[in-house]
């Protein structure tokens, strides 16, 4: 490598990769086949942030031109008006199609963006029972907070070392990234969801741009095309590679940094740059900014209004939508506002205080309304409220931490003042069932504990490595119960489809959800039914060997769209006798691992199994309603009312169980 002076000039090759980086992500977010790691796009960008915005800081502090205010001046005419305008319009858009419950989310999402916030806000709200990723149409700015995070500490540091030598200087950003990456290392293991969201665990993909930049590093003619290759080759690895739902960022996410790195120390004047900058993708480069802002909510906002995972047709019209959107907004959103002349520097932050505070209201009015309810018919609120979460009471039952596993801490159910004889074991499946088999111990004078963990399926000796806790949740679930002998019944219930198949289902997409144990580690969704069977095994052996009843609750039907939102919107177009339930069918398909194996272990000694598709399946469809009313809060989860109505099936199987006493 040689050194050379930062070049102020524009580059296209550093449009081009903008371009590849952009397009990473819309694939990933459109659910093109094979870029399930296309969420690195954003890593691409925060490289290209630190190199483009360090050099320019570092510049100036070099020539002692450097200012505060005019670098936050840059920053609101390069981030605020298309960021706004976006805010703006989907606002409006989210007011026609967005039922209250979501359009509540919507604005506090919205004042959040306006704000700088996302990221913390995404990351407080990213509770289990919160709205799915692929429902929140503003999802897409938590990198946006995260990026104006990072430059309102980065210039003072620079600031602060401006007067020592290109060394010191580069040493002190090693330092930097060096500390924030072993930081995301170890944050991804213990806090996954801080780790994505916060800045301090991305400052060093940023800091690595800067250091480039500080550097003024060029590659020799020899090298310059090899590594522009090789950079261009890791991302696109890492955007076909790495898996969705993965670690991230972390070690995994050195391949797309390291990767934009070598693209942009290859330089401008190399084979392969000149090539990646052909004009229609370095266009797509200077468009980038618009093109990130709009793709998310357009798909979103398409998914709401259609209530539905969309059709590649529908998603290739999103796609059409988006570059119309976007290419407007650059054209006559963006370019206007980087010309100075146009608005001046009072002028320009006076508009971006006003547009803040315009949002910030926005959201006010959304919260302490509710959403707004009195923009649809009182009948289609009251349908589209079922899509609620558990209550406080509820929550605070569900999830705690495998330390605090303990007869006194985990929460009661059914009679009070009386030794618990069973406990309800599972995930929110469980939980979702809480208050009808409450209910049924209540009528017979009993008492049990409930024992519920996010994803974490009741099975001993197996991890799901999205959950880290779970097998040693599981473990002190299980080391409870040995312990206390009137502990005499346990109900196991959970979505058992979704671990023993190994994937996800209708609306989440097709992502693989990978189990294991002591034997075997998944390493495709087919070798999830041996694991899921061992452990099933196992939990019942390790039950039955000290005497305990154990009552499976089967799946209940995963339908695979958001039933209040998708029944709701029928009721206001008045189609209300439209038939959505799915087909039976479809349900054996997705359940044909479990429903044999269920049928096999009810036939040991002292195991039974109730099935709920007995009841919600009768009539060759899995029934999504009941006298109008939503038998399900989302995708796959019952409502209180879908439970209720499960409840006469359940008490046959539970009564006989609990009413036996020790």
């Amino acid at each position: 490598m040689a050194r050379d002076s930062v070049s102020p000039t524009h580059r296209n090759d550093i449009d081009a990769l903008r371009a590849v980086a952009v397009g990473l992500v819309i694939l990933f977010h459109y659910g093109v086949p094979g870029f399930s790691g296309g969420f690195v796009g954003v890593d691409v960008f925060f490289v290209i942030s630190g190199f483009l915005i360090g050099g320019i800081i570092d510049r100036e502090l070099g020539e002692g031109r450097f200012s505060l205010v005019a670098f936050y001046e840059r920053r609101v005419r390069r981030i605020f008006p298309a960021l706004f305008a976006m805010l703006f319009v989907a606002a409006l858009a989210a007011s026609l199609l967005l039922f209250p419950a979501d359009f509540e989310r919507f604005g506090r999402s919205a004042g959040a963006a306006a704000l700088f916030w996302s990221n913390i806000f995404f990351l407080n709200t990213a509770d289990y029972w919160d709205a799915a990723a692929t429902a929140k149409p503003l999802l897409h700015t938590w990198s946006l907070a995260v990026e104006e995070q990072f430059y309102l500490v980065f210039p003072l540091l620079l600031f602060a070392i401006r007067k020592w030598d290109v060394r010191q200087r580069l040493a002190a950003l090693g330092v930097m990234a060096a500390v924030s990456f072993v930081a995301s290392v170890w944050a991804v293991k213990v806090t996954p969801t801080a780790a994505f969201y916060l800045a301090p665990y991305r400052f060093w993909e940023f800091v690595i741009g800067a250091g480039l930049a500080v550097a003024a590093w060029r590659a020799s003619a020899r090298v310059a095309p090899w590594m522009a290759a090789s950079g261009l080759l890791m991302i696109v690895a890492a955007g076909l590679l790495l898996p969705k739902g993965g670690a991230f960022p972390g070690v995994a996410a050195l391949l797309p940094c390291v990767g934009a790195v070598l693209v942009i120390a290859a330089g401008a004047d190399n084979r392969v740059s000149r090539a990646l900058s052909w004009r229609p993708v370095v266009f797509l480069g200077l468009i980038s900014y618009s093109l990130y802002l709009w793709h998310w909510p357009v798909i979103v906002l398409a998914r709401h209004w259609l209530g539905q995972a969309l059709s590649p047709w529908q998603t290739a019209a999103c796609a059409g939508l988006t570059l119309v959107a976007s290419v407007l907004s650059w054209r006559f959103v963006e370019q206007p506002f980087r010309n100075k002349r146009a608005l001046t520097r009072r002028p320009l932050f006076a508009a971006a205080a006003v547009a803040m505070a315009c949002v910030c209201l926005f959201a006010v009015v959304t919260v302490r309304t509710g959403g707004l309810p009195n923009r649809f018919d009182i009948k289609i609120v009251q349908i589209a409220a079922q899509e609620a979460a558990p209550s406080i009471a509820a929550a605070k039952c569900f999830g705690i931490a495998p330390k605090d596993v303990s007869v006194a801490r985990l929460c009661g159910i059914g009679a009070e003042r009386q030794a618990a004889s069973f406990v309800l074991w599972g995930d929110s499946h469980a939980e979702a069932l809480l208050f009808a088999v409450a209910d049924i111990a209540r009528k017979h004078h009993r008492r049990g504990l409930f024992a519920g963990s996010p994803s974490c399926v009741p099975l001993i000796g197996v991890d799901r490595y999205d959950v880290p806790a779970c097998r040693a949740f599981n473990d002190r679930v299980l080391a409870m119960i040995l312990r206390h002998k009137e502990i005499t019944t346990v109900i196991l219930e959970a979505r058992w489809g979704k671990a023993a198949q190994g994937t996800a289902y209708g609306n989440e997409g097709n992502g693989f959800v990978a189990i294991g144990d002591d034997f075997e580690h998944a390493q495709r969704p087919e070798d999830n039914a041996a694991i899921f069977a061992r452990g099933l095994a196992r939990t019942i052996a390790a039950l039955r060997a000290d005497g305990r009843q154990v009552l499976l609750i089967g799946p209940v039907p995963e339908i695979g769209f958001t039933v209040p939102q998708v029944l709701a919107r029928l009721a206001q177009e008045h189609r209300s006798n439209v038939v959505v339930a799915p087909p039976a069918a479809k349900f054996y398909a997705r359940e044909k691992e479990v429903l044999p194996l269920f049928h096999a272990v009810a036939a040991q000694d002292g195991v039974s199994a109730v099935f709920p598709h007995d009841y919600l399946c009768k009539s060759g469809r899995c029934a999504v309603r009941k006298n109008g009313i939503p038998l399900y809060r989302d995708e796959h989860h019952l409502s209180d009312y879908g439970a209720m109505k499960l409840e006469p099936l359940l008490s046959r199987a539970i009564a006989p169980l609990i009413d036996k006493v020790s």
